[in-house]
């Protein structure tokens, strides 16, 4: 048993020796002195430690212990399962359903559903509770496994079990790409809204719907970068010469100076002319803040919401040999103006916070979402009126509910089906809207 164990240290010491080696010769002298203690640790507990371990194990402890040291965290390691989905995702070939999901009684429930995605295809709604995904139950399972079963490759299916109001539905989807998204208010204000920039197909999507917009000779955009937490720096780049005609878009610094690099604006904008607001709040980030950035300092668009995250870093990500890859800080970014955003963020110019619900109010509307006479409101009245108020609110009244009307308003407007009033419940989109109009 001691020969065949220090047969295997043997040959894992050989395989991580001769990877250092072939590298030797690229490194400058004495570069691989440092990693000694790392090798004997490695040895000690190998080979003297109470039970057995996987020597990978070790290894993937010693890069994580590594990145930990950097005291960075967008420097990380990235497990083989997650680094495959990213590939997946940044060729474009990831794809997914268009809703949005939150928990309700320990199941999945559909929050929103995206206009044009495949969830809207086929007909879901929300408020459906999806109760297995390909058959499989749903109920207890967490956000990052729900995600795991419903995003897949681009173009295969997975089939939906739905429960709604009482029945048993059953839908069938077809994944595909879903990072920008399109719709059209007020019949002449295009609104596109970037979901985040880690597939690199992200400037080609917003290109061409650009394209449709301009066919349907819209008046002004809405671009909505909020909770976009980035992705690549090319595409952030590509969308940002899409509303620029010339100029600086954003210069990248390296620890080597010599592979820094700036990036211009190229003519050929589409919609050069058009109004242009930009949404950000506290969750748009890196590549986002690039774009958001070069339109605010190029006086292309007008910014609203609240301040941006404040990434100003770019990463790369380096593939390793277990199949798991790592990314690690490589350069900081500036933007036009020459400023950087770190830990400071993009100011907007107009402030306006987005719509908070106190305690007391998430209690209320969890009530009116129980509520029989909410439920039979929506029923008679789809399209309801500010006259058809004041009878409901006795009814609640009578029930116990103690909701006030704009908290009322914003509820039904959720759960109605006239969708065109949505946006009075989007304090920033509604603003912005306003802005434009008055251009």
């Amino acid at each position: 048993m001691k020969k065949k164990r220090w047969l295997v240290l043997v040959v894992a010491l050989g395989l991580i020796m001769g990877v250092f080696l072939l590298a030797r010769a690229q490194m400058p002298e004495g570069f691989l002195m440092p990693l000694q203690p790392l090798l004997e640790t490695y040895e000690i507990i190998q080979t003297r430690y109470i039970e057995k371990l996987d020597p990978s194990k070790l290894i993937k402890g010693a890069v994580e212990g590594m990145l930990e040291s950097l005291d960075d965290p967008y420097s990380y390691w990235i497990g083989p399962a997650d680094y495959e989905m990213r590939q997946m995702k940044q060729e474009g070939r990831l794809g997914g359903l268009g809703i949005g999901i939150k928990t309700k009684d320990g199941f999945p429930t559909v929050l929103n559903v995206l206009e044009g995605t495949p969830a809207e295809q086929v007909g879901l709604k929300a408020g459906d509770r999806i109760s297995a995904v390909d058959s499989s139950s749903t109920k207890g399972i967490s956000p990052q496994e729900l995600v795991k079963r419903l995003k897949g490759e681009v173009g295969t299916q997975v089939m939906l079990t739905i429960r709604r109001e009482g029945k048993y539905l059953e839908f069938t989807l077809i994944r595909r790409e879903i990072n920008v998204t399109k719709s059209t208010l007020d019949g002449e204000v295009g609104y596109l809204q970037i979901g985040d920039f880690e597939s690199g197909n992200t400037a080609q999507n917003v290109k061409d719907i650009l394209r449709e917009f301009e066919q349907e000779k819209i008046v002004a955009l809405i671009l909505d970068l909020r909770d976009n937490g980035g992705g690549l720096l090319t595409q952030a780049v590509g969308v940002a010469d899409e509303f620029l005609k010339s100029g600086k878009i954003v210069s990248i610094e390296e620890r080597d100076a010599a592979a820094s690099q700036v990036y211009y604006a190229q003519p050929g904008e589409l919609l050069s002319d058009i109004p242009l607001a930009v949404l950000i709040n506290k969750e748009s980030a890196s590549a986002s803040e690039i774009v958001a950035g070069a339109i605010k300092d190029h006086g292309r668009g007008i910014l609203v919401g609240t301040d941006s995250f404040g990434k100003g870093t770019v990463q790369d990500i380096f593939p390793l040999p277990n199949g798991g890859a790592i990314t690690v800080t490589i350069a900081r970014y500036y933007l036009s103006s020459g400023k950087t955003i770190e830990e400071t963020g993009i100011v907007p110019d107009i402030a306006v916070e987005a719509f908070q619900t106190t305690e007391k109010q998430k209690e209320i509307l969890s009530h009116l979402e129980e509520s029989t006479a909410i439920k039979d409101f929506l029923r008679d009245y789809p399209h309801w009126e500010e006259e058809n108020l004041s009878h409901l609110m006795q009814k609640l009244d009578q029930g116990g509910i103690d909701a006030d009307e704009e908290l009322l308003r914003r509820f039904l407007r959720k759960e109605d089906k006239d969708k065109e009033n949505d946006i009075f419940n989007d304090l920033q989109l509604l603003r912005a809207w306003e802005v434009l109009k008055a251009r």
